[in-house]
């Protein structure tokens, strides 16, 4: 029997099923620009799965020397858009 999988970046389709949506006011919570971190806990994904939705230009971002920072709004997009 195959694991069915969702068509998101390999995820298991049950574990797609029991996130939790973030609310809305959680994204008050944080400034405008945010680092990996933040977006991950947003996502509600590992700091890895982030740096592929970047690498894949899945998720927008701009670099600052070495550090990388994401528009919280494209989380929010990107949300929107994955749903």
């Amino acid at each position: 029997m195959t694991e069915q999988k969702s068509n998101i970046y390999m995820i298991p389709l049950e574990a797609v099923q029991h996130m939790k949506p973030v609310p809305q006011n959680q994204f008050r919570d944080y400034p405008d620009v945010i680092t990996v971190q933040q977006a991950a806990e947003l996502l509600c994904v590992c700091k890895n799965t982030v740096y592929k939705l970047i690498k894949e230009k899945s998720l927008p971002c701009r670099r600052i020397g070495t550090a990388i920072r994401i528009r919280k709004k494209d989380v929010q997009l990107f949300l929107r858009d994955a749903s």
